[in-house]
């Protein structure tokens, strides 16, 4: 990812972001509507001079994985009114745009911005969001301005914050058949409020004490294998 100034698009300057937008709200729940999902804006842009620079706005784009004529943005400490672009009902993207008249002369606050939306039922997944942030200094124009855009896996300089999903749960015992694929590795990611999963005689647990307890039972396995689609588990909350 490279940042642009307005007035110079020939010039490419390697990401100057120093902290990542990520997603504070944790999990959310697979085809379940009302929820609220929270954008942490921890950083503003630093410019070609090394100056951090405080945010102007911010544009979330709707990703595949979230019902789109379900989402709704709220007002923000950041900016009170966001704008909504729709493609007739579903919503496309959303922007939050401070005055910029409000602008500190560093980056020095933190902002969250928030959505309500439907997630579609996509267990165990990640759906990764395109986020763009502009930044500005005060009484700088449009032609100072510096722009990164948040997209792509993890390894990606600017990264897509990534929606992890989870399935529909409650309290106790819940039987689950998985719908697509789970590694081992992403077990952590999954069923991290888990109190333990089970698939035949062996388990999981993010737990240390229960992990232990797994490992010490006898004719009880550590669960460590890729979990597959069609797979049928029994987790604990």
């Amino acid at each position: 990812m490279k940042i642009y100034h307005a007035s110079c698009l020939a010039l490419f300057i390697p990401s100057l972001a120093s902290a990542h937008i990520t997603i504070a709200s944790g999990p959310a729940l697979a085809n379940k509507s009302g929820q609220k999902v929270t954008f942490a804006v921890s950083h503003g842009c630093t410019d070609a001079n090394s100056k951090t620079l405080d945010t102007l706005s911010i544009q979330i784009d709707i990703p595949a994985g979230i019902d789109p004529s379900s989402v709704r943005p709220m007002p923000s400490d950041f900016a009170p009114t966001p704008v909504v672009s729709k493609d007739g009902a579903n919503v496309t993207s959303i922007k939050w745009s401070r005055d910029p008249a409000g602008l500190q002369p560093e980056d020095v606050a933190y902002y969250e911005i928030t959505l309500r939306l439907k997630v579609t039922n996509v267990p165990f997944t990640r759906i990764p969001f395109v986020i763009t942030q502009v930044c500005r200094r005060p009484g700088g124009t449009a032609a100072d301005d510096v722009t990164v855009v948040w997209t792509g896996p993890p390894t990606n300089a600017e990264p897509s914050p990534q929606l992890v999903v989870v399935p529909v749960h409650a309290t106790g015992w819940n039987k689950l058949v998985l719908t697509t694929n789970v590694a081992a590795a992403d077990f952590g990611t999954y069923f991290g409020d888990a109190q333990i999963v089970w698939k035949g005689s062996a388990a999981f647990s993010s737990n240390a004490a229960t992990a232990a307890a797994i490992a010490g039972t006898a004719g009880v396995s550590a669960l460590t294998a890729d979990l597959a689609s069609g797979d049928q588990i029994w987790v604990r909350y």
